[in-house]
């Protein structure tokens, strides 16, 4: 027996990431806009998926995307390359494409290291609307 081929969409994203260390949420504050929010660590497992969520929204009608790295506790050069990759499909889909640092050290440092220079501080805020759970920390609703 062969494993079932999925034709035309791949099969619905996983949430949070299978790893269990990201935790992703896209919401649309506006018309023509995506803020995908990231909470937990992007780094080689989990940036791929950031990357498959990411490029689904570039391949839509929103002509902005913002990636809010506020709640992102890690950034590994992974996760650095894929933000590279999804600033150049932005450019070629003739999307803007912004990415919120937020005040993690470790982000932040990188950032600074390796700048994109699509990085536009607060440019997430108050666009956010849900909390994103950090990975690891019980909720009241998880009893």
């Amino acid at each position: 027996m062969t494993a079932p081929q999925h034709i035309g969409r791949p099969p619905a994203l996983p949430w949070p990431d299978p790893t269990g260390s990201l935790y992703l949420h896209v919401h649309r504050p506006a018309p023509g806009t995506a803020v995908v929010e990231a909470a937990g660590e992007i780094d080689l497992a989990t940036a791929p998926h950031l990357a498959e969520v990411v490029e689904a929204r570039l391949r839509s009608t929103v002509g902005l995307v913002i990636v809010d790295l506020r709640r992102t506790t890690f950034l590994a050069v992974a996760g650095l390359r894929i933000l590279h990759r999804l600033q150049l499909r932005a450019a070629a889909e003739g999307a803007d494409f912004y990415v919120d640092p937020g005040e993690c050290p470790t982000v932040r440092r990188l950032l600074s290291l390796l700048p994109l220079g699509c990085e536009r501080p607060g440019s997430a805020e108050g666009l956010t609307e849900t909390a994103l759970p950090r990975p690891g920390v019980r909720h009241p609703s998880q009893g």
